[in-house]
């Protein structure tokens, strides 16, 4: 026990986090990413830290890195302190009265790109010292390890130690580009058209669309919905889509609600109290009831 508490007490925090970010993502690219820093860089502050403890704790494979038995041990511990610092993050951040400081906000791409912005511009316009992070991602990002600070998600999945409001409701279909002439709601016809697939891509409609047309070619496939509307605009073939965005393409067939998602504001019950984040939420609120920013289909 007391070598277990000495090890901790001679490393550093910033060098423990490396360690951390490759055990959870499994590669040093992974974890560069996570990071926003170069593969490079992981490595040698991993090595650094070996080199101060003596140990090593990580091993490489083909298949990427797995702890030792003395790097399970340190990650414990690690996870333990990352668990403190963000509680200790939210806490303060949570105590803020001041209208001013960064709020960062998460939501998927296309929402990301075609709605979050106005609403930003105009909160800054009544709040200038109100600075943002927008995170235009698709995969959820941790708010209990303050990735983000407000969240809006697409999810039938609210997580019980978040604060959540509904702003809506998602819908997918089928879309096409007026200029293909699509004059059936058939399934079977529409197999029969050239088809825009997807990669990687697991919501419920996604799987829906992957085993309604199992087997046949794809005339583009695409990593993700941004791309696969791109293609359908410009005609490439059919494609599956939530409704916001598809403004000028012709929609073929509606899948039933099943299929669909709420889509929720989201915020840690710590991070509720923050007057920047307060208020930034009851602004969310009030311009989705005045103008249904978030209900689409």
């Amino acid at each position: 026990m007391q070598l277990k508490i000495a090890m901790v007490h001679i490393m550093d925090w910033n060098d423990i986090r490396f360690v951390l970010a490759v055990a959870e993502q499994g590669t040093l690219q992974a974890a560069a990413r996570e990071l926003g820093v170069n593969h490079t860089t992981v490595w040698r502050r991993i090595q650094a830290l070996e080199k101060s403890i003596g140990s090593q704790l990580l091993i490489g494979d083909r298949q990427g890195y797995r702890l030792t038995d003395t790097g399970e041990e340190v990650i414990a511990y690690a996870r333990a302190m990352s668990a403190n610092v963000d509680a200790i993050g939210r806490i303060t951040s949570g105590k803020t009265t001041e209208m001013k400081g960064l709020i960062r906000l998460t939501a998927p791409l296309l929402m990301a790109s075609q709605t979050i912005p106005a609403l930003v511009q105009e909160f800054q316009q009544q709040h200038p010292a109100v600075q943002f992070e927008i995170l235009s991602k698709n995969n959820t990002l941790d708010i209990e390890r303050r990735e983000a600070d407000i969240a809006i998600r697409a999810t039938n999945n609210v997580p019980a130690n978040l604060i959540g409001r509904k702003l809506g409701f998602s819908r997918w279909s089928l879309y096409a580009q007026p200029s293909m002439q699509v004059n059936t709601s058939s399934l079977e016809e529409l197999a029969q058209l050239p088809l825009i697939g997807y990669r990687d891509f697991n919501a419920p409609a996604a799987r829906w669309y992957a085993q309604q047309f199992k087997g046949i070619p794809k005339a583009v496939t695409c990593s993700g919905i941004e791309t696969a509307l791109a293609c359908a605009k410009l005609g490439m073939g059919i494609a599956l889509l939530p409704h916001s965005g598809t403004e000028g393409l012709q929609e073929l067939y509606q899948l039933p609600d099943e299929f669909g998602a709420g889509i929720w504001l989201l915020t840690h019950k710590e991070l509720r109290s923050s007057a920047r984040i307060k208020a930034f939420w009851d602004f969310v609120l009030e311009k989705n009831e005045q103008q249904s920013l978030f209900t689409v289909g």
